[in-house]
């Protein structure tokens, strides 16, 4: 069996913990990507008398901080 196909067997056996792991550190990055759409609000909001942008940024930073930890924990390290 070349070195190339056992490479692939192994990717293919990939599953459980690293998946979800990846797709949760996915979902959180993606998280954070949306949160700058907020950030560019929270100064406005704040200057206008709403914190509604400042709460909602900052619970969305700590759900998608919160995923990416997780997901690093579940997924492991990448090397052996």
């Amino acid at each position: 069996m070349s070195g190339k196909q056992l490479i692939r067997e192994e990717e293919v056996q990939l599953g459980g913990d690293e998946t979800q792991g990846t797709v949760l550190m996915t979902v959180g990055k993606l998280l954070l990507w949306m949160d700058l759409i907020f950030l560019a609000f929270v100064y406005s909001g704040i200057k206008g008398g709403s914190h509604l942008y400042f709460f909602w940024f900052t619970a969305q930073a700590i759900v998608a901080l919160t995923l990416l930890g997780i997901g690093r924990a579940k997924r492991g390290p990448l090397t052996d």
